[in-house]
């Protein structure tokens, strides 16, 4: 199946680069031949599960505080930093939006 990327770029109003766009289909092929995999699966006699009434089966195990990683090691592993903060660049500002798509 064949996927419009940079349609689907443009509703999401991502802005990407030739490269980026043929990776993203890459990776849309790839999900949609695993989806289609899924439907090919024989599931007669498997009880579907909706919704989150399946939820109170589940055994969720007890939250563990653990110690977070040290400032400055946080700012070492990021791309760029100002002051105490990481750095990053501003994505989907208003007015960013392709012509037609608002």
């Amino acid at each position: 199946m064949k996927i419009d990327v940079k349609h689907v770029a443009d509703l999401a109003r991502l802005k990407l680069s030739e490269d980026e766009m043929r990776r993203l289909e890459k990776d849309l092929e790839s999900i949609l031949l695993r989806m289609e995999r899924l439907k090919a699966l024989d599931v007669e006699g498997v009880e579907p599960t909706f919704g989150a009434g399946d939820v109170q089966r589940l055994v969720l195990d007890q939250d563990r505080p653990a110690p977070g990683l040290p400032r400055e090691e946080v700012l070492k592993l990021a791309p760029s930093s100002e002051g105490p903060y990481v750095s990053v660049p501003r994505e989907g500002t208003p007015g960013d939006a392709p012509q037609g798509s608002e």
